[in-house]
């Protein structure tokens, strides 16, 4: 392969960097639905860009150094050693190191149909940024993909896609750590408003709103989450607090009952034996 080619632009980085782009006309390649676009190596940058849009796809990987990212209207994200995030067509970014920092940054960027494709089974995410070090190797398959795309061989260009694909297929797993962590955090929050339902805080219509989710996906997530319907759910919730009541109080059960917005003690007993297993009036001296 052919020595790579390095230039200095100083408003971007006062180290040489590296910018290729294809070499190879699209008709030249086996692999017609996707294609490595624009590729790059820049060590030392120390260039801040906002309100920035691309055309295509692109992922970004920061060796060392540290800085900030930002899609669109997003929260502002910090981008440290190993981060990795990626670049949607279409939408605006602010990003890159602080004044008088500076960050070691590979990016890639590509587009074809696979990219949708890609979108569905989770390989690629846009407005995060990820911990990528846990991914062994990625600065050489970054280095490799640069190296194929700069030989200016059609294979290598068609290799330099698989490449990519397979990077995208190790962070896929991270991608989708973190989505099961934010998923988790979000029904923390869920579950914490529906501990308001126990005593008529909230009703359940005015949860699904403020999370911006219709009931029917309320009760999709709640039943995920805990294994109960929804409804099912709301009276496990209050039949704990009943008992915790009933140990910690003189309250009458018709008093909690009323309390916890059962009109009828009686269904509010049977319940509570239900998922107790002893009736109410017996709770308190059998414990």
């Amino acid at each position: 392969m052919s020595i790579m080619s390095k230039r200095m632009d100083y408003m971007i980085s006062p180290f040489p960097i590296r910018i290729i782009d294809p070499k190879v006309e699209s008709s030249k390649l086996k692999l017609k639905n996707i294609r490595v676009g624009q590729a790059g190596h820049l060590p030392g940058r120390t260039l801040f860009r906002s309100g920035v849009v691309f055309e295509h796809w692109a992922i970004v990987y920061i060796v060392s150094g540290g800085g900030t990212y930002m899609e669109t209207s997003g929260k502002e994200q910090q981008v440290r050693e190993g981060s990795l995030f990626f670049f949607r067509p279409g939408y605006s970014y602010n990003f890159g190191p602080p004044p008088g920092g500076s960050w070691d940054e590979y990016y890639i960027n590509f587009n074809g149909t696979r990219v949708s494709e890609w979108l569905e089974s989770g390989l690629i995410a846009g407005g995060n940024v990820f911990q990528a070090n846990s991914i062994m190797g990625l600065s050489t398959l970054f280095e490799e993909v640069l190296q194929r795309m700069e030989s200016g061989e059609p294979a290598d260009a068609d290799r330099a896609s698989l490449l990519v694909e397979r990077m995208l297929l190790e962070c896929s797993f991270i991608i989708e750590e973190k989505s099961w962590n934010a998923q988790a955090d979000y029904m923390r929050q869920i579950r914490e408003d529906l501990n308001l339902c126990i005593y008529g805080e909230m009703d359940l219509e005015q949860i699904a709103a403020k999370h911006h989710i219709s009931m029917s996906t309320l009760r999709r997530l709640v039943r995920r989450s805990s294994g109960y319907p929804l409804h099912e759910y709301i009276h496990r919730l209050k039949m704990a607090e009943a008992k915790k009541l009933l140990l910690n109080t003189s309250l009458q059960v018709k008093e909690i009952s009323g309390m916890l917005h059962y009109n009828d003690p009686f269904y509010f007993s049977r319940l509570f034996k239900k998922y107790m297993g002893i009736a109410p009036q017996l709770c308190r001296s059998n414990i």
